[in-house]
């Protein structure tokens, strides 16, 4: 995980997305969910050993019950493979689309993923050093509010990324059948038809 931050918000998003219609945005929730708490059980915050109890109480649950042994098993491959469900649920809302609006849809879609995919790549290779050399040039403070930081920034060039990719991709979308040059319109024949040369007086 590159950011709990990061990700606890874009769990939040995500619901918002699938109380909003988007059912296909319910998986990569709890996927990120569960990976965003996790993380708190793992982190040195004061709501780290009761995060950590309940964990352990559901993997002892897990053991005594199949059903919830089958939503923990459920809840865990949605956290371990949240860019394949976000794609996947790209893939349903083409499925679900208006079969006229289904071609712009794949290629809007297919737009925002990639800016997605691209921004989320660039800043997992470089945010951290920017930050770091911004807070030790005291631009940035350090400490706690750094990941802070970081998380928020994450999620703000993820969502432009994609925005500026689906945005591309819509006017693609809507260039894709017109032609590269515009054809041009035949004359009318009662104007280029040949006129015989009259040789009367």
């Amino acid at each position: 995980m590159y950011s709990p931050v990061a990700t606890g918000i874009f769990c939040f998003r995500n619901g918002g997305k699938t109380t909003n219609g988007d059912i296909g945005r319910l998986p990569v929730t709890v996927g990120q969910g569960a990976a965003a708490v996790k993380a708190v059980g793992e982190s040195q915050s004061l709501f780290a050993k009761p995060v950590q109890t309940v964990l352990e109480s559901c993997s002892e649950l897990a053991k005594s019950d199949k059903f919830f042994n089958g939503v923990k098993k459920t809840v865990k491959f949605a956290s371990d493979n949240v860019n394949p469900l976000i794609v996947a649920s790209s893939g349903l809302k083409v499925l679900l689309a208006k079969k006229e609006d289904r071609k712009e849809t794949i290629i809007t879609e297919s737009g925002c993923l990639a800016g997605m995919f691209l921004g989320e790549g660039w800043m997992k290779k470089n945010l951290d050093g920017i930050l770091t050399s911004l807070a030790s040039k005291n631009i940035l403070p350090q400490g706690k509010w750094l990941p802070v930081i970081k998380g928020v920034l994450f999620v703000l060039g993820s969502i432009t990324a994609s925005t500026i990719g689906s945005k591309i991709g819509k006017k693609v979308a809507q260039h894709w059948d017109k032609p590269l040059v515009k054809e041009v319109k035949e004359q009318d024949k009662s104007e280029t038809a040949y006129q015989p040369l009259s040789l009367k007086a």
